[in-house]
């Protein structure tokens, strides 16, 4: 796997997007964030030709991408960055599981930890949607959307006890996978709870550390 030009645009643009995420410049957002996934599609396509599992994660970048278009503009185009988002993951829950881990004791305490921990999230900015003036449409989508979060994580933890992942891609695979769930739960709760501090910029680095974590760790074990 190289690490060329194409990798290093994506850096360049990541950086930028959260120097525009910490000075709020919505301008300069409008380029970077998407710029920064495109160039990382690239990247991807360029290396792997998407071939076998890989499509799957390139599907998922797409998405992904999609999904950050649509979150840039205002606030009525957030259902349809969810609906993109949400596709995004279950392209992510397919390459995971491709093929599927075996069933073990661990892998279990793993399901019911990672569950306890998404139904708290849930239980803490579920009042937030509820107060909205769209929650009826709101609550279902995000039990949706939350249900094919938790599972992304869930099965990008589960690498680390699959046998066809090798340990170094499972780690850095979990690590993307742990970052893409903290950032959409700091999202949520800046959206629908209570504005962080530079809460925007927060969301950003750990999204990019994520989807990037995801990637990379399934390139390293695809081409192994």
């Amino acid at each position: 796997m190289s690490y060329n030009w194409l990798f290093i645009a994506t850096i360049i643009f990541a950086l930028v997007d959260w120097y525009a995420a910490w000075k709020e410049d919505r301008l300069l957002l409008f380029i970077a964030k998407p710029g920064t996934l495109f160039f990382l599609i690239l990247w991807s396509l360029q290396q792997t030709s998407w071939q076998g599992v890989m499509i799957w994660y390139g599907l998922g970048l797409i998405l992904s991408l999609a999904g950050d278009v649509a979150l840039l503009f205002s606030a009525r185009w957030f259902l349809l960055g969810l609906g993109f988002f949400l596709l995004a993951h279950v392209m992510f829950i397919v390459g995971f599981n491709s093929p599927l881990p075996g069933f073990t004791f661990y892998s279990a305490l793993l399901a019911i930890f990672v569950g306890l921990i998404a139904a708290q999230v849930l239980k803490k900015i579920r009042p937030g949607i509820e107060r909205l003036p769209s929650s009826r449409v709101m609550i279902p989508a995000s039990l949706a959307y939350g249900l094919a979060l938790t599972l992304m994580w869930l099965s990008a933890l589960l690498t680390l006890f699959n046998s066809a992942w090798m340990t170094l891609p499972a780690v850095i695979a979990a690590l993307g996978g742990s970052f893409f769930f903290i950032s959409d739960s700091t999202l949520s709760y800046d959206r629908f709870i209570r504005k962080l501090p530079r809460g925007r910029f927060w969301v950003h680095v750990t999204y990019h550390l994520g989807v990037a974590g995801i990637l990379i760790g399934s390139m390293l074990n695809f081409l192994r």
